[in-house]
């Protein structure tokens, strides 16, 4: 098994047809072939079901799938880690409304301050995946979550403390229980948290449901929906009057935030980097 076979297996999979794989490699269809031949002789089962018309993954290949994907990010990892370019490189994960809300004047000061550290952020990864498969596989070093990850390798330490609020492009508007389960509301991720399912009771399945806050805002702005979402995310439309903070009687909670390390990484210099950059210092208060 090499490197280039579990590329072609990526790429199989992605596309689910052997020439536009070979066509997103730039090689020929004979060799992305006789790669994903040898990665079944490798891993001693068929990976893929084929006829003439369709491909997909077989339950071997489902299997086989995020091993591929790890040992690939691995790689990719280790030629960062191997470069001379950067004298560091610091891999950081988290929800893309905290980078562009929270962090990102902080992104920017850093890569002024510390042009030969290399900086990759995941935005978008399901939390759970970002702490089984990346932050334990050591791919990521700071992982930012809006709840803590009890583990016993893990060290969680607070961040931020934010506002939740009830905003709408409609000033005045006031929501009443019911009004959650009309069509203008707009669910902000996919969990259902206890203090909401306090609200509107338990099997509660909202009509519409996005985990993307640019997309809620820009929703709202063009339509009568309307939604909780970070206060840090939706000020500048406050203050703007764009939004409008609704009228309400329920009890919000707040938001915390927090950076996930890995314990025995918490005195390597990248992670005092990145640590840094999210304006946590040394020694560091964990919970």
């Amino acid at each position: 098994m090499d490197f280039a076979q579990l590329e072609a297996f990526l790429a199989v999979r992605q596309t689910l047809n052997f020439t536009k794989a070979a066509e997103h490699l730039f090689i020929s269809q004979s060799a992305i072939t006789a790669r994903i031949k040898a990665l079944e002789l490798t891993v001693g089962k068929p990976l893929f079901a084929r006829d003439n018309r369709n491909v997909r993954l077989t339950q071997a290949g489902l299997s086989f799938y995020p091993y591929a994907e790890r040992m690939v990010q691995l790689y990719e990892e280790s030629k960062l880690t191997l470069s001379e370019q950067f004298d560091q490189y610091i891999v950081l994960s988290g929800p893309g409304a905290v980078w562009h809300h929270r962090y990102l004047k902080h992104v920017i000061a850093f890569r002024r301050s510390h042009p030969t550290i290399a900086l990759k952020i995941f935005s978008y990864i399901d939390a759970e995946y970002m702490i089984r498969d990346l932050l334990l596989d050591g791919i990521v070093h700071i992982a930012v979550r809006f709840d803590p990850h009890e583990h016993p390798r893990i060290t969680n330490i607070p961040l931020f403390e934010d506002e939740l609020v009830l905003v709408s492009a409609q000033e005045g508007l006031q929501v009443e229980r019911d009004d959650f389960f009309s069509p203008n509301y707009c669910h902000a991720g996919f969990d259902i948290p206890d203090w909401f399912e306090s609200i509107v009771g338990p099997g509660y399945i909202p009509s519409m449901q996005l985990d993307h806050t640019g997309i809620i805002v820009t929703l709202m702005l063009k339509s009568e929906m309307f939604g909780f979402l970070s206060r840090t995310a939706v000020q500048p439309y406050l203050d703007e009057k764009k939004l409008f903070l609704a009228e309400h009687g329920f009890e919000m909670p707040k938001i915390r935030g927090y950076a996930t390390v890995l314990t025995e990484q918490l005195k390597q210099a990248n992670v005092k980097l990145g640590l840094s950059m999210l304006g946590i210092e040394y020694p560091i208060e964990a919970e």
